[in-house]
């Protein structure tokens, strides 16, 4: 783009260090901020035509020659300040920033045909400009936050799925640790005394299989040998949850109920204990 012969540009624009701040205050104090443009163009009226409809085409096309010229001039104005935009943002900033204040018609004739000229005039602000420039700056500067806040985003899902990948590779081989351990744990059968140490492997097993009812179960059986009825209550409660259809799990823990002394839940228990075993 080159600034147009014909644009009226007056000296004076606002200093780079203008570009921090709003400038519309300033606008009453340079009055050679602001500039007028026009757009001219004809157009020959046909025999289906009507003056309305030439008169729309005409201010159309001088409107869009009008638009030429602003967008040439933005193009010079931010190259002065050592900056270049895009075309399509040059024309966005020209669109937004240009006023019109008069379109005027004039008719002649023209071999056989009737012209008519469409002068659209418009004004521009460079602290519009400038005001545009400080929108766009800040809008890069939050769209870069959040292109940012984006990445690091995308490197927590990364890990995360990272560590999934790890997990689902590696619990084959706790599923069969585990159950090693569920074979340790059930030769300190109730009647032995080893309680301490069945938890412990109880323990160590539902770390490597945290979804295997049986060593809630079992843990609770050592926790209500040991008359620690709440944690025993704590592990029979969780192996119901993992398998809620399993009758014997809250005969289980409606004994612990029972032993803890809440006997309104003990009979609860015994009573869904029942109603499943009828249904099994």
């Amino acid at each position: 783009m080159n600034r147009p012969a014909s644009s009226k540009f007056v000296p004076g624009l606002p200093s780079d260090d203008d570009i921090d701040a709003t400038t519309n205050e300033n606008a009453a104090a340079n009055p050679n901020s602001v500039k007028i443009y026009d757009g001219v163009a004809d157009c020959a009226m046909n025999d289906a035509d009507t003056i309305k409809n030439v008169k729309i085409r005409a201010k159309d096309l001088a409107q869009e020659k009008l638009l030429n010229k602003i967008a040439d001039y933005v193009d010079g104005f931010l190259r002065d300040r050592l900056l270049t935009f895009p075309d399509d943002e040059i024309f966005s900033i020209a669109n937004e920033i240009y006023h019109i204040t008069d379109v005027k018609y004039n008719t002649f004739d023209s071999d056989d045909n009737l012209i008519i000229r469409a002068t659209v005039l418009a004004q521009i602000d460079d602290n519009d400009i400038m005001n545009c420039l400080v929108r766009f700056f800040k809008e890069r500067i939050d769209l870069k936050s959040q292109n940012e806040a984006l990445s690091k985003e995308n490197e927590t899902l990364c890990k995360e799925n990272e560590d999934l990948r790890r997990q689902i590779a590696e619990f084959p081989n706790k599923i069969i640790l585990a159950n090693q351990k569920k074979v340790d744990v059930n030769e300190l059968r109730i009647g032995t005394g080893d309680y301490e140490d069945a938890i412990k492997l109880c323990d160590e097993a539902i770390e490597l299989n945290p979804y295997d009812y049986e060593l809630y179960e079992n843990r609770g059986a050592f926790y209500q040998e040991l008359k620690q009825y709440e944690q025993a209550i704590q592990d029979d409660s969780k192996a119901i949850e993992l398998n809620p259809y399993f009758w014997w799990l809250y005969n289980h823990r409606g004994f612990a109920y029972q032993k803890f002394g809440d006997e309104a839940k003990a009979q609860a228990d015994f009573a869904k204990a029942e109603e499943l075993r009828k249904k099994s």
